[in-house]
């Protein structure tokens, strides 16, 4: 019984400071989404804060509020997609998209750097 105790009492220590050497952390949480508030996670363009815009029957983009022709960018998400998309009066000239994990969408009438393909 006398030595039961010192080697019940080193087992413990060795586990108690191989658990403290361990490379992972259970506390810390690994996580591929995007954050609510816009941020960039594997250098993604953040999500525009901006009101939106509407395609009018003339053909072009205008703004919601006060529908003037929109010139700028605009990102948003849609189906776990992340879009950006860039327009010059009114017409949009750049589209570049990336999917949950933050890997580039193919899109077909689109390059991958975002211009228009021809």
């Amino acid at each position: 019984m006398k030595l039961y105790t010192p080697v019940l009492a080193w087992t413990a220590a060795l586990l108690m400071l191989l658990g403290a050497c361990s490379k992972t952390k259970d506390t810390e949480e690994v996580t591929d989404e995007l954050d609510g508030a816009g941020e960039e996670h594997n250098n993604l363009p953040a999500l525009s804060t901006a009101g939106t815009i509407v395609r009018q029957g003339d053909g072009l983009w205008h703004e919601t509020n006060g529908g003037n022709i929109f010139s700028g960018t605009v990102v948003h998400e849609q189906d776990s997609i992340r879009w950006e998309e860039k327009y010059e009066k009114g017409v949009r000239v750049f589209v570049r998209a990336w999917d949950q994990d933050g890997s580039p969408v193919v899109l077909h009438s689109w390059n991958a750097d975002g211009s228009p393909a021809n």
